[in-house]
Order: structure tokens, then sequence, then C-alpha cells
């Protein structure tokens, strides 16, 4: 084709410049190019046309795939409030029966003839501490579901332990110990409330393959440490591990290694997708009895002094 088209490029120049080649000769040429053309234009439309359509599939997959994304990431935020609420009625339930047996006490001594001004001092201490229990977990509770949109730094012994109290009477009501080793002078740069969903879809995780797989002594170890170019936090527990089958795809939406009906495959999927938000990496292993969670958050690179 293209020997026939450079042939009558030659034929349409010789025709301009020829003063001896007939008009018949001439016109029969330009005929020629006139067809070429057109079908050239075709071809160009055509083209164009299934560009077009390309981009707009293209377009409508990426729709469909943030529209789903924007869907999974509200059905775990769903289950992280439901868990939350969960965990809030076993936070407040120790506090509440403390104030309602201090009452009743109180009562007790009073018809006693026990209650002087010194008794009255240590009740107000023990229902103050009471109290104190509650609004503190309220204000975890509060911190955690409002919603961070830029990173900072953040002390990680103290946000790790603010997650722990969250879980502590879940915990404490499943048996499982946990041991955190963190020195208190590592610092990372995270969007915060995300991280904490991080380190509790990985502990409520754990907190089911215990359950799940009926391990007597339970143990999930927190290890946080630094290189030079990250600051690492491993959480391992002896829950059995995860199956081999799914190991690879664990990070996957919708894969979960629960019976049917109790696991959505969300959690860990989502908490991927926040790693990567935060340039950092998540990865997740067997080791010894149990599973390996590592997340690497990497260093910002200190400004030098002007």
């Amino acid at each position: 084709m293209k020997d026939n088209d450079s042939r009558l490029l030659e034929l349409m120049e010789e025709a301009i410049t020829s003063e001896t080649m007939d008009p018949e000769t001439i016109k029969d040429i330009l005929k020629q190019g006139k067809r070429r053309v057109k079908r050239f234009d075709t071809i160009v439309k055509q083209a164009d046309k299934q560009l077009l359509e390309q981009v707009y599939q293209q377009e409508k997959e990426f729709d469909l795939r943030m529209q789903n994304e924007r869907m999974m990431a509200q059905q775990a935020k769903h289950a992280a409030l439901g868990e939350m609420m969960d965990a809030v009625a076993h936070q407040w339930k120790q506090p509440l029966n403390a104030i309602t047996m201090l009452t009743d006490l109180l009562i007790i001594e009073h018809r006693q003839g026990s209650v002087d001004e010194a008794y009255l001092k240590e009740f107000k201490s023990d229902m103050w501490s009471q109290v104190d229990h509650l609004l503190t977990t309220l204000s975890e509770f509060r911190s955690f579901f409002r919603p961070d949109k830029a990173s900072e730094v953040i002390n990680m012994r103290k946000t790790l332990d603010a997650v722990l109290l969250l879980v502590k009477d879940e915990l404490m009501k499943n048996t499982i110990n946990v041991t955190l080793d963190c020195e208190d002078d590592i610092s990372a740069m995270v969007i915060k409330n995300e991280f904490k969903h991080i380190v509790l879809n990985i502990l409520n995780n754990a907190k089911d393959a215990f359950v799940d797989n009926n391990i007597a002594k339970r143990e999930i170890t927190i290890n946080v440490f630094e290189d030079q170019e990250s600051v690492i936090l491993e959480i391992q527990d002896n829950a059995g591990g995860i199956p081999e089958q799914i190991l690879p795809d664990i990070f996957k939406a919708n894969v979960t290694s629960k019976a049917e009906g109790k696991g959505t495959g969300i959690g860990l999927y989502m908490s991927k997708q926040i790693a990567d938000k935060m340039s950092a990496e998540l990865r997740a292993k067997n080791h010894d009895e149990g599973a390996l969670f590592t997340l690497r958050i990497p260093k910002v690179a200190e400004k030098e002094p002007e």
C-alpha cells in the first residue's frame, strides 16, 4: 500500500509540473487522489471512534473500581464501628458496676451510721476514679473515629497504648496477653487514626483466630524498632497462623480464613490500602506458631538547618 501511495504522489507531482500530460490523465490521477483521501479519512474516523470507545470504557471501569473501593471502605468503617461499640460496652461495664456497688455500699454504711467526712472523701475519690476511666475511654473512642486527613508525627508508644486501651476488656475477656516492646522516644509520620485502624484490625484478626482455633495459652507480642530508613512495627501471635492457600492473597478484598458468615475479608484489605496511602509497607507471613504482620513506615528526612 505504501508503494501505491508513493507512486500516486509521484504521478500527481508529475501532473502538476508536466506540460505534455493530457487533461484526461490528469483528471484520472486527481480522482485516484480523492478516493485515497476519502479512504484515509474513513480510516482516521474509525480509529478516532475506537479510541474514544476505549477511553470511555477505561473511564467507566475506573469509576466502577473507585465506587467499589468506596463501598468496601464504608463496609470496613461500619464493621469497625460495630466492634468499637461492643468494646465500649465492655470497657464501661466494669466502672459502671463499680459505681453501682459504691452507691449501694454508701446506703448500707449510712444506715449503720458509719458515714463521716473521711468516708465521704474516700467515696468521692473512688467514684471519680471510675468516672475518670469512663471519660478517658470515651475520649479515646471519639478520637478513634475522628477523620484525619494529614500525616503527623506520633509517639509510637503512646499511640499503641491508646489502641490497647480500646480493646483492653475484649482482650481480657478472651484471656489474651499482650506484650508491648517499644522505646518511649520512637516516633513515626503517619495518619494517626488510620494507623490505629491497621493495628486494631490485626489485633482483632488474632483474637478471632485464637477463638476459632481453640488456643489455650494466647499471646500477642508487639515490637517496635528502627533501622536507618524505617520505623518497623511487628505484631506476632501464636494463634495457629494463616492458611497457606490464602496467605499470598491475604490482603486482597473478600479473602478471609474465617468460616462463612464470620468474616468479610475487608479488614486486612483496607489495612493494606491505608498502609499504601502512607507510603508504608504491610506484609504478613507465618512464623513459629502463628502469624507475623510487619508494617514498615519510612522515616521522614530531617530538614537541614538553614
